[in-house]
């Protein structure tokens, strides 16, 4: 099921650096929500920025075996480079394997609900 985010092109043009930005870690993230609230395409991008920001997280949590650090690592440095490109880019796609899951963190709904 694909989920329709229905970005128009203005909000594209206009937020491609922050979008961009928004994956640099938590300053890019609160950057993006304090700057471009109102540009949809900004916020789903913060909104899967997310996910790489979670992943490099986990390596910080106690007792963490160290093949689980490094998966995570691997994960979150190549999650946050497609990000980063997708949001210089223009591109409107969730993050490979795990950008869905950033659906439910509500930042940036579909309009309507509206699936494929």
């Amino acid at each position: 099921m694909k989920v329709i985010f229905n970005i128009n092109s203005s909000d594209i043009e206009n937020g491609k650096a922050m979008a961009g930005i928004s994956y640099f870690g938590i300053v890019g993230f609160v950057i993006a929500m304090v700057t471009s609230r109102e540009n949809r395409y900004v916020m789903f991008h913060a909104q899967q920025s997310l996910i790489p920001l979670a992943l490099f997280m986990i390596r910080f949590v106690p007792f963490t075996p160290s093949y689980v650090d490094a998966i995570a690592g691997l994960a979150a440095l190549v999650l946050f480079i497609i990000g980063v490109i997708n949001g210089f880019n223009g591109k409107v796609e969730p993050l490979p394997l795990l950008g869905e899951v950033a659906y439910n963190f509500g930042i940036c709904k579909p309009e309507d609900n509206q699936t494929m």
